[in-house]
């Protein structure tokens, strides 16, 4: 499972998605093309090498096994680890926080309040009908967020800016109220964030799901 947040009082989930299942192409075409390789190589041995004395029947059955095992290493390493991390990798906006949850570390929440810009950008390669694309939220100086193949792109920017001009104007009224009033809630930023002091939202992205 992903990693998991606790949310503040009164606040909700507007959104919990993943990124679009464009992003199983790669995997799928490298699982056709390890597949295809392994068929091609057993069957080069087949025609080409049979051995009927000992030590080479042995050695062939070795040269088998080793295909096997290589082809199983390729599988594992760039199909399924990539298909479970894109499972299990999760983009959140709720009232109050945007969040990238991801296998293996904490959440990144940047606060909805200390947005400075959000927009969508186009995704890689021809359009073909995509709406996917990727979602660059700037929040100054506590960093940012760049959410890959983030589908519906431009109506999640919508949705975010949307939230925090909502929550903006929640803050406003929360400083404005009595003494002893809780304030907004801390908020922690993971290495998947943008540096501060000046970040450049359009600079190559950093993907956690290599």
């Amino acid at each position: 499972m992903p990693a998991r947040f606790a949310l503040q009082a009164g606040e909700r989930v507007l959104v919990s998605t993943r990124a679009h299942g464009l992003r199983l192409l790669r995997p799928f075409l490298v699982l056709l093309l390890t597949v295809f390789l392994l068929s091609l190589a057993q069957r080069a041995l087949e025609l080409r090498w049979r051995p009927v004395a000992e030590p080479w029947t042995t050695v062939r059955v070795w040269a088998d096994a080793a295909l096997l095992v290589a082809a199983a290493w390729v599988v594992l390493r760039r199909c399924a680890r990539p298909v479970l991390r894109w499972w299990r990798t999760r983009y959140v906006l709720t009232t109050r926080h945007l969040l990238l949850l991801r296998p293996g570390g904490p959440p990144v929440s940047l606060p909805l309040a200390g947005l400075l810009r959000v927009s969508a950008e186009p995704g890689r390669g021809p359009a073909l009908g995509r709406r996917d694309g990727r979602v660059v939220a700037d929040f100054g100086r506590l960093g940012g967020l760049r959410l890959e193949h983030a589908p519906e792109a431009r109506q999640f920017a919508r949705l975010v800016r949307d939230a925090a001009d909502a929550e903006r104007e929640r803050v406003a009224g929360a400083w404005a109220a009595p003494p002893g009033a809780p304030g907004p809630g801390p908020t922690r930023v993971g290495r998947d964030a943008v540096v501060a002091p000046r970040p450049d939202p359009y600079r190559p992205p950093r993907r956690p799901w290599v």
